[in-house]
């Protein structure tokens, strides 16, 4: 937990130059996480964790969560989309970090425990510590849990230790004059010629025939198994699908969903037979695949959402319960299983085709491209005007001037092109830069001073520093980290030696 709650930006820098602002949020419910269930027993330090261990740890997880503990989720790798990497890595990093903090004595005592807690915004009314909000927070949120205030100070226990050991680990670094000059350089205008370099397509590259075969022998292709089901579609009357009044609409629904059930529940008789006694018209989808795309015949739009269900069905469950799509709810039979086969050398042709065509052009087009600037650097450097020697070379300019280098993105530049400016010294060109729709090249014909009143200078050059030292604190922490988890030997039991 920190001292006071921070949905906090962390400013990160690329290379030496480019300052990018990283904003960390949670996107999870802390109410659906799923457990972290780990593969097998694991081992770190030479002691094995059982599942009860790890779920100890999970808890652990849950309640930083909740508590706001996003400085030690984001250092400890628990702020990932991929939930199951975040758990994971939030649970082995902190138990590393708990090691360390015991062979580096970087405890906190039981005061600094007390105190961190009473800061706690949750706990704060007014700027104070009310008592009767942590009693309220212990009684509604941790107990019905399985947490007690054990568990709430371990927690703020592990965000005292993180601080510490970054504090400890981070203080070596330090941002040299020469490294904040070039990191403002983000801020300075630049006049830049583009050099545009045509698309090259799949047409200027052929693909023999042994090439296709290599490709088919390399790349074993499969048709996916396809489906085609019948099925019957429950859908609001038009009256109700454009109701406003919420309440009603969800009472017509229900009923709606009642008399699917009711069709599902005979269908598994007849389900051509119960559809012509309940007077509704069965239909047949179009062929499709377990993402629902259609393969053959047209489809219904509804597929996507359908196809999961119909992939459940078998031969001894051929009628499926009730499926809702929005709006609409569909009954669905089986009728065909294509399986998934190998594709045949003639059906991969035009997809191996395809492919070593997109190939070639993309190799053709960084070639050509590496010779064209080259031959533009030796025409500058022989004193000839770029936008000459490019026009020799049939290839476009175009001329940008006054612009800061993050408004070069929006002139269909690429990132990467935009970053490597940042780096060029005046007369310089960058190498051949392949887009989506051919390439680029950027040649830096000058870069103007910054301009502006000396406070907004100031405040600019006192950002960067700052951010630049938070970067080299992060790199170091995340290096430290590194080498300790390596140290840990963190081994699945079945690998352990």
């Amino acid at each position: 937990m920190l001292t006071t709650l921070r949905t906090h930006q962390r400013k990160l820098f690329l290379i030496i130059t480019v300052v990018v602002i990283v904003a960390f949020a949670w996107l999870y419910d802390p109410g659906n996480m799923k457990q972290f269930q780990s593969s097998g027993l694991v081992q770190i330090y030479g002691k094995t964790l059982t599942q009860t261990d790890i779920d100890r740890e999970v808890r652990n997880f849950s309640l930083a969560r909740a508590l706001g503990q996003f400085d030690l989720l984001s250092e400890l790798g628990g702020l990932s989309q991929n939930q199951q990497k975040a758990v994971e890595d939030f649970i082995f990093n902190l138990l590393v970090l708990q090691h360390q903090a015991g062979l580096l004595g970087v405890e906190p005592t039981a005061e600094q425990i007390a105190s961190r807690i009473q800061t706690l915004p949750v706990f704060q009314t007014d700027g104070k510590f009310d008592f009767q909000k942590y009693s309220t927070f212990v009684r509604e949120q941790l107990m019905p849990r399985g947490f007690t205030e054990v568990q709430l100070e371990t927690v703020v226990r592990d965000s005292l230790r993180l601080e510490k050991i970054k504090e400890f680990i981070s203080a070596p670094a330090t941002v040299g004059q020469g490294e904040v000059e070039e990191a403002l350089r983000i801020y300075q205008k630049v006049d830049v010629q583009v050099v545009r370099f045509p698309e090259v397509t799949g047409d200027a590259a052929a693909v023999a025939e042994e090439e296709i075969k290599e490709f088919f022998d390399r790349n074993k292709m499969t048709s996916p198994e396809t489906r085609v089901v019948r099925f019957v579609e429950f859908s609001l009357p038009a009256d109700a699908a454009s109701q406003t009044d919420n309440a009603k609409k969800v009472e017509v629904m229900q009923q709606l969903a009642d008399k699917a059930a009711a069709f599902a529940e005979k269908a598994i008789g007849g389900f051509d037979t119960a559809a012509q006694q309940a007077g509704l018209a069965g239909q047949t989808s179009a062929s499709f695949d377990k993402m629902g795309c259609a393969r053959e015949g047209v489809a219904i739009p509804e597929l996507p959402e359908i196809a999961p269900q119909a992939f459940l069905l078998n031969d001894k469950t051929p009628v499926s319960d009730v499926v809702q799509a929005g709006d609409k709810f569909f009954v669905l039979k089986l009728e065909t299983v294509t399986p998934e086969r190998p594709l045949t050398l003639d059906e991969v042709r035009p997809i191996a085709e395809a492919r070593l065509k997109l190939i070639k052009a993309e190799r053709l087009a960084t070639e050509g491209g590496q010779q064209a600037v080259a031959k533009l650097r030796e025409a500058v450097a022989a004193g000839k005007p770029l936008q000459e020697a490019a026009l020799a070379l049939g290839l476009k300019v175009d001329t940008l001037t006054g612009l800061e280098p993050q408004k070069l993105l929006e002139q269909n530049i690429p990132y990467e092109a935009v970053k490597l400016t940042l780096l060029l010294q005046p007369a310089q060109l960058t190498n051949y830069i392949p887009t989506a729709d051919g390439g680029v090249a950027l040649y830096l014909q000058s870069r103007a001073p910054i301009d502006g009143p000396m406070e907004d200078q100031l405040k600019q050059r006192i950002s960067v520093t700052q951010d630049l030292l938070t970067g080299k604190r992060k790199l170091l922490f995340l290096s430290w980290l590194d080498n300790a988890r390596e140290a840990a030997k963190i081994t699945p039991l079945g690998q352990a030696r």
